[in-house]
């Protein structure tokens, strides 16, 4: 029996007849924080990507009203009426939209410097200063939360957005 013990073989029994765990260890405490930390990031994965669909839709929607007040501005003079000229801005807004639904864009085009309005038949004058306003509907709300990343809040008392939420974006061009 002295030649077992010098040899270690009952440490090695004792080793597989028990689990060699103490009560507390620390088995199984990466699970624990893998099982706290994955909600964390997947809420934070979740806003990153609803965060790019937003700023997205308003690059594109930005895009689509600097076209629509480079049309006003480029043809608001050489169209002779403003119902023409807000017509072709329209048409170059709605087209520029890219990938954004074009029924679902509220848009309006304004004369700063004049009394004239897209309605009027009367001749645009050089320097009338034209804006071309658009929204877009935009809910984005992050999962389990009550935050939208939508920047600006709609609804009834809002008359630029209908919706909940909305993008807006608005560019002033002068006539040439």
């Amino acid at each position: 029996m002295k030649r077992s013990i010098r040899l270690g073989f009952r440490r090695s029994w004792r080793r597989v007849l028990g689990t060699g765990t103490r009560p507390g260890g620390e088995e199984g405490s990466a699970l624990y924080e893998f099982a706290m930390v994955v909600p964390m990031l997947g809420i934070m994965l979740v806003s990153i990507i609803f965060g790019g669909i937003t700023f997205f839709n308003y690059a594109a929607l930005a895009n689509a009203v600097n076209a629509g007040a480079r049309a006003l501005g480029e043809n608001g003079r050489n169209q002779g009426t403003g119902i023409l000229a807000c017509q072709m801005a329209n048409t170059a807004l709605l087209s520029a939209a890219g990938n954004l639904s074009t029924n679902q864009i509220t848009y309006s085009e304004s004369f700063v410097n004049s009394s004239d309005t897209c309605s009027a038949t009367t001749p645009l004058i050089q320097s009338d200063a034209g804006t071309v306003t658009a929204t877009y509907p935009c809910d984005l709300p992050i999962p389990f939360t009550t935050i939208n990343l939508c920047p600006i809040q709609g609804g009834a008392g809002n008359k630029t957005c209908s919706s909940a939420y909305c993008i807006s974006a608005t560019t002033t061009v002068y006539i040439e």
